[in-house]
């Protein structure tokens, strides 16, 4: 394993100093060959790679899965993400290599997708939940750069069908404005920054009214939310063209979890700001 880790670790190397799209793609290939084989070997279960400093990787709490990816940069901007969810189980050897398919998804926030058909995206959050059947599911939160004028974030549904396969998207996000989502994608200019994590946050029941007292009780809660920086364009004409889009200032809306789906909270007060 550390041979093999080695021998890829130079591989990105050689693709961090390629000199054109074609030599990167011909390394690249290269290193998804190597990656591939590494992670199939019985030894791989639980070994982490750290020596790959140019990757990300991520594991659920659970150590159910691990997902090892990068992103490509091409000449023209654009990018474009690979990488492989291994399932961290001693007794199977289970590899998903993850296709970046996000260039040909006309709607990609309503769509549930295999790993051959990723949205591509560099994930750093994962949340385990359960839906109300009591099925586990992963929220994945990632940064998706699109290309030299749009950025992305992404809150990602994971979960597996009864052949442990994995699958990317879920309808978890009952109210969100536009209709049942599988996905949320935030698209934004790529010369700003947005902030998008999981937190506690203080939340306020619903008002019940105490006829004793004559007055409406409300109760303070601490809860895990998804706080995400809420975008607008800069001039309302600019609407839809998200190159335009930036965070609207101290503005903040959110998601929390509720009988197995992701509730939308709009205009949340976040008692951590963003960074």
């Amino acid at each position: 394993m550390k041979k093999a880790e080695t021998e890829i670790a130079r591989d990105f190397i050689d693709l961090k100093a390629a000199p054109d799209d074609s030599a990167r793609n011909s390394i690249n290939a290269r290193i998804l060959s190597r990656f591939h084989l590494a992670l199939m070997m019985p030894s791989a279960a639980n070994y982490s790679f750290d020596s790959l400093k140019t990757i990300v990787r991520i594991t659920s709490d659970d150590n159910r899965f691990t997902i090892f990816h990068w992103n490509l940069q091409r000449q023209n901007g654009q990018h474009c993400y690979y990488g492989f969810l291994r399932m961290n189980d001693y007794d199977k050897s289970k590899v998903f290599s993850l296709n970046d398919y996000s260039d040909s998804l006309e709607v990609p926030d309503i769509l549930t997708l295999n790993p051959a058909q990723w949205y591509g995206a560099l994930y750093y959050k994962v949340i385990t939940g359960k839906t109300s059947q009591g099925t586990t599911f992963y929220t994945l939160l990632g940064w998706s750069g699109e290309d030299a004028l749009v950025t992305s974030k992404v809150i990602e549904i994971l979960s597996f069908n009864i052949s442990d396969e994995p699958q990317f998207g879920l309808p978890v996000f009952k109210n969100y404005p536009g209709g049942m989502k599988t996905r949320i994608i935030f698209r934004f200019s790529s010369s700003v920054t947005m902030s998008l994590k999981f937190e506690e946050q203080i939340v306020s029941s619903k008002k019940k009214w105490n006829p004793r007292k004559r007055v409406f009780d409300i109760t303070n809660t601490l809860e895990p939310i998804i706080v995400a920086d809420r975008l607008i364009p800069m001039e309302p004409m600019l609407e839809g063209q998200y190159q335009y889009y930036v965070p609207a200032g101290d503005i903040n809306d959110g998601f929390y979890m509720e009988d197995g789906n992701w509730m939308f909270i709009q205009g949340i007060e976040s008692r951590n700001k963003p960074r």
